[in-house]
């Protein structure tokens, strides 16, 4: 009889209770406490046992794996309202058809994950307030007992989208506000309305509060840079103001192919050794010991039906898959998904070129060969992670 079969409800208490253990030695679940209230709030059995079974695969580094991604990053379209400069939809950048996700790719990927999965984190690479069906796919998700987690600019929505969102169940909502004046604020959200999203932000809170919500978790996300870093305080301020529920300082992240990257460095990065920085970059410094957590953990899905190895790649010539031709089993185990999982083993497997052979983000095994092939060069900022 399998493992799984076994487990009944009455035993899924002091299983948790090994689980929460467990997650509290693993720095995504300490450094951000809505993964760990997705597995307090929407555990099962079969959940709590197949996240068990990834998190041990991910320290036994296997190739081929039998446990299920568990966090699904699945971007309902990448078109958006800014024109920000290190973002690969801002700037224009060619390496995918701008479109929005059709309802048939969302359900798909959502159908064959949701007795696994955790949370479903709603973005990646466009404003998905902009997406027709934004609130109908919150709650396709909600009612498969998977929690919800959005990022918007916040810069283009109405009262009836403000209570649409809270009434649509979403369990965490990013604000991605990098400034406290117009001015500096502008200068990275390019056509953005600092002013606008503060009104809007009131309004949600005081929705929220009057419908007698505790949710959406309202969380405003600094990313930090050069322009900005002493607006930080003030910026905290001004949340506490609004009553945003919490306020996170990030670094930046260069995840695409970009010409002549150091220079971009150089202008919008704040050195590792200032303070605004030094908190995020520890905790990075941990994770980059370690194989990478997204090839166990995650499957990211873009508009098109393309499946990422992780939510940092953009190009739809670095993907792993493709949701339209094959199922999330089929393409998990694949010989790319392999391939990248042996960077950090030293067995001798043989590889197919994956774009994860050139990524800086994560200590891959001295001994592991690199195949060849066309490859993405992925930079980062001296020990930063990309924003979630």
């Amino acid at each position: 009889m399998a493992i799984e079969s076994t487990l009944k409800p009455e035993g899924v208490r002091p299983l948790e209770g090994r689980l929460l253990r467990l997650l509290k030695r693993v720095p995504q679940f300490t450094r951000m406490g809505r993964h760990l209230r997705s597995v307090i709030a929407h555990s099962t059995p079969r959940k709590v046992f197949n996240l068990l079974r990834t998190e041990l695969e991910f320290r036994l580094r296997r190739t081929e794996v039998r446990g299920k991604p568990y966090i699904l990053i699945v971007d309902p379209l990448n078109v958006c309202n800014l024109r920000c400069p290190l973002c690969p939809t801002g700037v224009g950048a060619p390496g995918r058809h701008q479109g929005r996700m059709p309802w048939e790719t969302f359900t798909r990927a959502i159908d064959e994950l949701a007795p696994y999965a955790y949370e479903v984190n709603l973005h990646n690479w466009g404003e998905s307030l902009l997406h027709p069906n934004i609130f109908e796919m919150i709650a396709y998700i909600r009612d498969r007992n998977i929690a919800t987690n959005m990022s918007t600019n916040f810069n283009i929505v109405t009262d009836e989208k403000i209570d649409r969102l809270i009434a649509s169940g979403l369990e965490y909502l990013i604000l991605s506000i990098d400034g406290a004046t117009q001015d500096t604020y502008a200068q990275y959200r390019v056509r953005g309305d600092i002013e606008q999203v503060f009104e809007n932000v009131a309004k949600l809170v005081h929705r929220r509060r009057e419908l007698g919500s505790s949710t959406p978790c309202i969380e405003w996300q600094f990313i930090v840079f050069k322009h900005n870093a002493h607006e930080v305080d003030r910026a905290r301020q001004k949340a506490a103001e609004l009553g945003v529920d919490r306020f996170r300082v990030i670094p930046p992240g260069i995840p695409f192919e970009f010409e002549e990257p150091e220079t971009l460095k150089r202008k919008w990065f704040v050195p590792s050794s200032d303070p605004a920085h030094a908190g995020e970059a520890e905790s990075f410094r941990d994770q980059m010991k370690s194989s990478c957590f997204y090839l166990y953990r995650s499957f990211t899905v873009n508009p098109d039906g393309g499946t990422a190895p992780c939510c940092v790649i953009n190009g739809e010539h670095n993907d792993f898959g493709d949701l339209k031709a094959h199922r999330v089993t089929e393409i998990w185990n694949n010989d790319k998904y392999r391939s990248a999982r042996s960077l950090f083993r030293t067995d001798g497997e043989a590889r197919v070129p994956t774009v994860c052979e050139r990524c800086g983000l994560f200590a891959k095994h001295g001994r592991a060969a690199p195949a060849a092939g066309d490859v993405l060069r992925i930079t980062h900022g001296r020990d930063t992670a990309p924003p979630q």
